[in-house]
Formats: C-alpha cells, sequence, structure tokens
C-alpha cells in the first residue's frame, strides 16, 4: 500500500553520477551532488554525499542528504526525507524508509551502508549500474502542511575517463635479460602526448624463478586513476585473463609497479601455447580517469508529470483526458503479481504453485508464447506442470519476469537460474546470470562451469571457464572435479 507521503507533492532531485566505476574516491572520501535549494522549505540549501568505497566499511556505499552551512530559513528545520538509488527506467532498486529530522545548518544524516558494492557493481550491475551510471534520487516533504506543487531537479556528474586497448610484444622471449626494459608508451589521441609509460623487466625470484614486473611512469598529471585488465594472447589466438588491477596516482612520485601473473619459467613450459615463435604476446585494456570534468543542472521541472507522486490527468489539445506514462509501471505490474490480481495461469511444481499472468509470461519468454498460442495442452488450460524446477527457482524467475531484478544471487542459485532461462528461453535472465557465473570463476567449480556452458552451447561461457582453467591449471588440474570432469568427457 502506498504511503501517505507518496500521495503529497514534494522535492525530487535526481543525480546521474556518469562513469561512476572510474571513480576517484577511495574508503572514507566522497563525492557531491550540486547543491540544491528547495523554495517551498524556507529557501533551505542542500547537498547529497555519496561513498562510493564506504564511509566507513568498503563493502557499502554510503549515502547522505546533507543542510548547507550558508542554507536560509530557520536554525532548525524538520523535513520528511527519502534516499534511494533508481534503475534507467526511474524504478526504484532501494530506498530507505522516510524519515523525519530536524535538519540544523550543517547536518548531515543518512546510511553508511545503504548498499553493498558488490550488489551495485558485480552481481546486480546490469540494472543498478546502466551505462555505467549510478542514478540516485532523494525526496524531501515537509514535516507539516503540504508543498504547492511537485518540483522535480535533474543534475548530472560525468567522471572524464579515457580507454585505450593495444596489444604489446616482446620477441624473443625466452633470451630476454634480467633488468633489460622493454617499453611501451601510450600518448593521447587528442594531442598526441604521453599518457604513461609502461616498463617490462625482469626480476630474480624464489627458487631463481624469473618475475615478471611492470613499472608504471605517469606523464599526464591530470590522470588521477586508472584500471587494466591485462590479457596472455596464445597460440590459437585466444586472451588468457592474466591481471585486474587498479592504480591511483595521488602521491608526489607518480610511479607504480605490479607483477605479471606467470612467472618466465611458467611461460617457458608451456613454449608453445604461451610462447609461439618465442613471442610474447600481451593485450592490454586501459581506462585513464581524470575525475569530475562535468557538473550541471540538466532540467527543473515544476508541476512535473513524471513526478512518482499522485498526478493528475494530463490532457491534449482537444481537451481529451489521457494517461500518462510512468515508470511506476513495473511497480504495478508487481503489486498485480503479489496481488495475483488477474491471473489466469498457474505454474505448478512438484511442492508449489505459483499464479501468473499469460501474457506476461509469453512477453518474456518464447517457449511461453509458444505454449498459449499454439496447440499444446497449455493453450487452453490455467496450469503448466514443471516438476523439473525448484520452488525458490520458478519463484526467482517471476520475480525477474515482474521486476527485472535478482535478489540474494548465489552460485547454486545462478546455476540453477541459468539452465531454467535457456530451457524457458528467457535470454535477458541468461545472461545476466551468465555474467554472474563468469565473475564468480573459482578453481572449485570451473569445471562445472565448462559443463554446462558446453551443454548449453554458451561459447561465450565456455571460453571464460577455458580461460580460467588455463590461468589456474596447477590447481585446477590436481582436482576432484578434473578428475570428475575427465571421467564424464571419456564416458
Amino acid at each position: 500500500m502506498a504511503s501517505k507521503e507518496s500521495e503529497e507533492k514534494c522535492f525530487t532531485f535526481m543525480w546521474k553520477l556518469e562513469n561512476i566505476s572510474y571513480c576517484l574516491q577511495k574508503k572514507g572520501e566522497r563525492i557531491e551532488s550540486l547543491s540544491f535549494v528547495v523554495d517551498a522549505i524556507d529557501e533551505t540549501k542542500w547537498t547529497l554525499w555519496l561513498y562510493p568505497r564506504g564511509a566507513r566499511d568498503g563493502n557499502y556505499i554510503g549515502y547522505f542528504l546533507m543542510r548547507d552551512a550558508d542554507s536560509k530559513g530557520a536554525a532548525k528545520v524538520e523535513i520528511k526525507y527519502e534516499l534511494a538509488f533508481t534503475a534507467k527506467d526511474g524504478s526504484v532498486l532501494i530506498s530507505n524508509p522516510i524519515l523525519k529530522q530536524d535538519f540544523s545548518k550543517d547536518a548531515v544524516f543518512g546510511n553508511p551502508e545503504f548498499q553493498t558494492r558488490d550488489n551495485v557493481f558485480i552481481s546486480r550491475r546490469s540494472v543498478f549500474l546502466s551505462q555505467d551510471t549510478l542514478r540516485v534520487r532523494c525526496k524531501i516533504w515537509k514535516s507539516a502542511g503540504e508543498m504547492t506543487e511537485d518540483v522535480r531537479c535533474t543534475s548530472r556528474t560525468h567522471i572524464g575517463v579515457e580507454k585505450r586497448s593495444f596489444l604489446f610484444t616482446v620477441k624473443n622471449f625466452s633470451t630476454l635479460e634480467p633488468e633489460k626494459k622493454c617499453t611501451y608508451q601510450i600518448k593521447s589521441v587528442e594531442n598526441d602526448a604521453p599518457l604513461i609509460s609502461v616498463d617490462l623487466s625482469l626480476t630474480g625470484g624464489l627458487s631463481s624463478e624469473e618475475i615478471i614486473r611492470f613499472e608504471l611512469s605517469l606523464h599526464d598529471q591530470t590522470i588521477k586513476f586508472a584500471t587494466l585488465q591485462l590479457y596472455l594472447i596464445d597460440a590459437s589466438g585466444n586472451r588468457v585473463e592474466c591481471n585486474h588491477d587498479e592504480f591511483c596516482f595521488d602521491s608526489p612520485v607518480k610511479y607504480q609497479q605490479f607483477t605479471f601473473f606467470f612467472t618466465k619459467k611458467k611461460l617457458l613450459a608451456k613454449k608453445s601455447i604461451y610462447l609461439p615463435y618465442d613471442i610474447l604476446s600481451l593485450h592490454w585494456e586501459w581506462a585513464f580517469s581524470k575525475g569530475v570534468v562535468l557538473e550541471e543542472t540538466e532540467e527543473v521541472q515544476y508541476g512535473s508529470s513524471t513526478s512518482e507522486n499522485k498526478i493528475p490527468g494530463l490532457k491534449n489539445v482537444n481537451n481529451e483526458k489521457m494517461v500518462p506514462l510512468s515508470h511506476t509501471f513495473d511497480e504495478k505490474l508487481k503489486s498485480f503479481y503479489d496481488k495475483q490480481f488477474l491471473c489466469d495461469v498457474k505454474l505448478k511444481t512438484n511442492t508449489g504453485i505459483f499464479p501468473a499472468h499469460k501474457i506476461i509470461l509469453s512477453a518474456s519468454s518464447t517457449v511461453f508464447e509458444a505454449m498459449f498460442s499454439n496447440d499444446m495442452k497449455e493453450k487452453d488450460s490455467n496450469c503448466v506442470n514443471i516438476k523439473d524446477l525448484s520452488d525458490d527457482t520458478i519463484s526467482r524467475i517471476l520475480l525477474y519476469i515482474y521486476t527485472s531484478r535478482m535478489e540474494d544471487v548465489t552460485w547454486e542459485s545462478a546455476s540453477q537460474l541459468y539452465v531454467a532461462a535457456d530451457k524457458y528461453a528467457i535470454l535477458s535472465l541468461r545472461n545476466v546470470c551468465s555474467s554472474y557465473l563468469k565473475d564468480n570463476l573459482y578453481p572449485s567449480n570451473a569445471c562445472e562451469v565448462l559443463l554446462l556452458a558446453d551443454f548449453h552451447g554458451d561459447g561465450e561461457l565456455k571460453q571464460s571457464a577455458q580461460d580460467y582453467i588455463l590461468k589456474y591449471d596447477e590447481d585446477i588440474i590436481n582436482s576432484d572435479e578434473w578428475k570428475l570432469l575427465m571421467k564424464l568427457m571419456d564416458s
């Protein structure tokens, strides 16, 4: 049921943080929105604070509302407010309860554990960070009385990023002398000025095993942060993922070092695979961040028809009543499912029954569409028997179909959802599950993923599993999982 406040007029501030993955803030450091003034509440001035790598705990994103020190109005102002993250279509992904709070000037209130970083940046990235943009929303109401109109302000913060990818080759690698440097210089595409230099060299390691070391030298002092994905290109032209690193260039000395995943000894042990023609081929994918390069207020709407609050019907030029399109459609759809309103089909497992809507299932799955439109027994039936899926999997499928959300994802649930999504041709869900499996590969499950991908004909997932197994071959080949995989392949 909608809260009383959701029916009242309010001030809504929408803040888009573009290229949020490349923000410079470390744990305990915040990024601030542009300030905004709420005229209806004594012209008070406010700012949103976001801690993308945690206010106290780096596993959480912190989110706060601050009343500016130079704000107008009384020394203390009581308001009701709600903080939320939204999807690209405006639907709410996570929000705190609507709170009533006295704000003195310079006061800050919010939640240091508003949402987990893993949920936003990994498991539900496609939902939270469409186009790598985090969409932050704050709603403010009067604590007593009602505003005369809805106001909606949209602002954006753009983090500047330059992405570069290239191939770096080292010929005659087996005879490369210790401490000799092989250098690659990355230049700006704008003015050909050097951005950063990469030096490769060999240094002695434990048991005289030579370590491949990289030294980064920063030339462009405006670069503050960089991410790197480094791959080894094998004899078949496949990419083997080796290093994934982040670098902060905030000290007076603009140098960084890191060690390559493979040692020289490991590369030479599989020279025919990793060093064809004695050439070491490395594919680099860089992203250089210079921090916030643009902040602007995009739009301010008074009496906004796009507000989620109660809004009157719109009228066209002929004075005819029109129904406004709104991102509340998804929420309404979910409420129909929750209330089992007008459900016309039941999905039946061995232990549970799940009411749903044929038209919604058909829109999400070509398999369900065929069931309900062709001469199949389900066409004229209000029941679909699904004996091979658990209640939990069916519940998760329906949650995704009705809301595009996945909640509390585990390795087991993602694997089961992947199989179910493939069976019922829910392609977007299969892709989400596939991404989760690729991001959560471990030596203990890589063989299982390889079998799963092969059985379902998922070439991209299979390639990821193969690359991972090559990367961690020593840990995996001696495992019970590998022995089981060999038995299955021989049978």
